[in-house]
């Protein structure tokens, strides 16, 4: 795995993708105004060209999403190429690992008083087929992209090899399900999970569009959201306490990664975000399962509070407690300022720059950034963190959580 840079945190969707009814329903207490303000807010404080930059990528066509992302970064400012690899220190990698995190905004059903009141909702298998498709096109259509002929679309053959190896993990949320379906489901995407580069990438591009009919590692972790109503250790109510016993006992006996989203901003849809995100609830959890292989996004990022902030103290805490425990510099690193506070941090915590991993949460991170060259040669370019350090943010650390 010498070769490979690894982007730990990112996600492929479309507009069609988030459950924008399922946020303005799920607000306890807030008015439709505030809500909606909220909303207003997200974007209207961007600069213009952050926002269209956004919306552009989720408009494209989510099929195409891999085949874009490729290249922009080989032909538009170009950051990697077969013939150009990423070069840290003397160590060169000429392919990026991608891990497309899969959110379950669920709701097979949205009760709605409007006049137009069917069941609305976005269960998770609609953007797993279409990340599912996205990837398989990327592996299997020979193409290169003619600019300015969107009429065309991705036409002609491909002239050089694949630059991505890409990995989904699978968004679960274990309020949506009954424990059956849980146990049906984890039992048929995981059962076979071997944390093996080699099973991973042999099953990379084979999907024949039939969900039902996928199995273990295509798969390479699991992606948890809090902000959206899961709460990772529920102790007041015994069934979804089961539920997420059951998962949890899972990923410990085949090691497979879980990757939460641990910041207070993001998707919200419940009045208890805070509460369910805070690394105050993983550590109920890491004292019932202490070998659990588990990533804390984002470094406990909270908006109002500097680098140190209380979050981020504990996300800290627990990776100096537990051997298995890790945080991501995702939708983080938008200036040197960053990299100069970071670079404090780890000189201070041997422990911690083993365990911290490269992420750029694209395309959410287009509303604070140009484009996803740009996060990544920031880090790349970067003078503030020492190339071995570097080295092990993306590749050595994320390798070790990601395979077994």
């Amino acid at each position: 795995m010498e070769n490979i840079f690894f982007d730990i945190h990112m996600h492929a969707m479309d507009m069609s993708h988030p459950n924008l009814l399922a946020f303005v329903n799920r607000i306890h207490g807030l008015g439709i105004k505030l809500v909606i303000g909220g909303l207003a807010e997200l974007f209207l404080h961007q600069e213009k060209k952050e926002v269209l930059n956004l919306l552009t990528v989720m408009e494209s066509d989510i099929e195409e999403y891999f085949i874009l992302m490729e290249y922009f970064l080989r032909e538009k400012e170009p950051v990697l190429s077969v013939e150009k690899p990423i070069r840290i220190g003397n160590r060169e990698f000429d392919t990026i690992l991608l891990t497309p995190l899969i959110m379950d905004f669920g709701f097979k059903e949205i009760k709605s008083d409007t006049f137009y009141n069917m069941a609305l909702g976005k269960p998770v298998v609609g953007q797993t087929v279409d990340v599912l498709k996205s990837i398989k096109k990327y592996c299997n259509c020979e193409f290169e992209i003619k600019p300015g002929r969107a009429d065309e679309g991705v036409t002609a053959s491909r002239t050089s090899r694949r630059v991505f190896e890409i990995y989904p993990f699978m968004g679960i949320n274990t309020r949506y399900y009954e424990l059956k379906e849980i146990k049906r489901l984890l039992n048929r995407l995981f059962s076979g999970y071997t944390g093996r580069r080699v099973d991973f990438l042999s099953r990379m591009g084979n999907f024949d569009g039939a969900i039902e009919r996928v199995r273990s590692n295509v798969f390479a972790g699991i992606k948890l959201y809090p902000p959206l109503g899961f709460d990772p250790w529920p102790e007041e109510d015994d069934l979804e306490m089961e539920k997420v016993v059951t998962l949890y006992d899972l990923c410990v006996a085949k090691q497979i990664p879980i990757t939460a989203h641990c910041s207070d901003g993001g998707f919200r849809t419940t009045a208890k975000s805070e509460e369910y995100t805070s690394p105050k609830k993983w550590r109920h959890v890491l004292n019932a399962f202490p070998s659990l292989k588990l990533n804390l996004a984002h470094f406990g990022k909270q908006k109002e509070t500097p680098l140190l902030d209380s979050w981020r103290d504990m996300v800290i805490d627990l990776i100096l407690e537990h051997d298995n425990v890790y945080t991501d510099i995702s939708c983080l690193a938008f200036n040197e300022t960053f990299y100069d506070e970071l670079n404090d941090l780890l000189s201070q915590n041997d422990r911690l720059s083993s365990r911290i991993m490269f992420g750029t949460d694209y395309m959410m991170n287009l509303l604070w950034e140009e484009s996803y060259n740009s996060y990544l040669l920031r880090f790349i370019q970067t003078s503030k963190i020492e190339p071995e350090i570097k080295i092990k943010m993306c590749n050595v650390n994320p390798g070790r959580f990601i395979f077994s």
